[in-house]
């Protein structure tokens, strides 16, 4: 059966030019121009930090939210730290991401970011993996995904203790079994209304979904980072059929119903590449020129918003 999809993917790729020269046309807008804050970045150490801040600045990027990536194969927290010490006015510094917890929160964890967030390291809280699908090529769990419960006692703990010193936190939750986690989330923001929460990525959902969370929550913000194409890194085939459509079809316009929710939200959407492994940090500059181009077929206050004033307003960043 994977063979037979893999052939039809195949012809589908062959074919699809001609196809797509009949059903849609590339966008005539001209790209925004505006300076942009990448609202969520990570990294491991293996990254030529400089050389990534240098290619970011080169295509107007003036503003970066990054954070370490913490497994048993990788530690970013010095280079993110060294990154953040000598760009003071381009990285803002996040709490570690950290992949090995499972069910709840570890309780170092949460003291850990409390403490860093307490005594000026982090401005946010780096991405929390709540609901992750096992990824193509990545580590394969006996459940088919990490999973925290975002209703028990650690994340409770964890925003108890940033009550002194309010940052964002970054709750990755991803859609493909919306009725079992979007209850339990409702509860989670719901129960915290004075916590910002961002939700990465727009969980890869649907407009339909990006709604229902955010007309709920004004204390939820969102990030499209990898929104602007199809979400197919997903192992497990019922699980990607259960995220949504990129914001753009195949010529790279904005789809109707992702404009109009864009411009909706326009005061909690925020850019971000979400650069991470080395392919995509490889191609950080196309990224950018992507959503410059997607970002030109928006309203411009609407635009300059998403780009950078919302991601400036999160993290306490003076307006360029």
């Amino acid at each position: 059966m994977r063979e037979a999809i893999l052939l039809l993917s195949a012809t589908i790729a062959l074919v699809a030019p001609r196809a797509l020269a009949q059903t849609c046309a590339a966008p005539q807008t001209a790209p925004y121009e505006g300076p942009l804050f990448d609202a969520m970045a990570q990294t491991g150490q293996d990254l030529n930090g400089e050389a990534a801040i240098a290619a970011a600045r080169a295509v107007g990027v003036t503003h970066m939210a990054l954070f370490a990536r913490v497994h048993k194969r990788e530690d970013g927290r010095d280079l993110v730290a060294r990154l953040a010490k000598a760009h003071p006015d381009f990285v803002v510094m996040g709490a570690p991401k950290q992949f090995d917890m499972r069910g709840d929160l570890d309780s170092d964890y949460v003291r850990d970011a409390v403490g860093g967030v307490a005594q000026g390291r982090y401005a946010f809280i780096g991405e929390i993996l709540y609901t992750h699908g096992d990824k193509e090529g990545g580590e394969v769990t006996a459940t088919g995904e990490r999973y925290i419960d975002p209703t028990r006692a650690q994340t409770a703990r964890l925003v108890d203790g940033l009550k002194a010193h309010p940052v964002p936190i970054l709750t990755h939750w991803e859609v493909y079994d919306w009725a079992r986690d979007w209850p339990r989330f409702d509860r989670l923001y719901t129960a915290h209304p004075q916590q910002v929460f961002v939700w990465p990525h727009a969980g890869f959902g649907s407009p339909r979904q990006l709604g229902e969370v955010l007309s709920t929550h004004p204390n939820v913000w969102a990030t499209l980072s990898k929104k602007e194409k199809a979400q197919t890194s997903l192992a497990d085939e019922a699980k990607a059929e259960n995220t949504g459509e990129p914001v753009a079809d195949a010529c790279g316009a904005l789809r109707p119903e992702w404009r109009a929710a864009m411009m909706l939200y326009a005061d909690r959407l925020m850019f971000a590449t979400d650069a991470h492994m080395a392919n995509r940090w490889a191609n950080y500059q196309t990224i950018v020129r992507r959503w410059r181009r997607l970002l030109g077929q928006l309203p411009p206050d609407a635009a300059a918003a998403i780009a950078y004033g919302n991601a400036a307003r999160l993290y306490g960043v003076a307006a360029s």
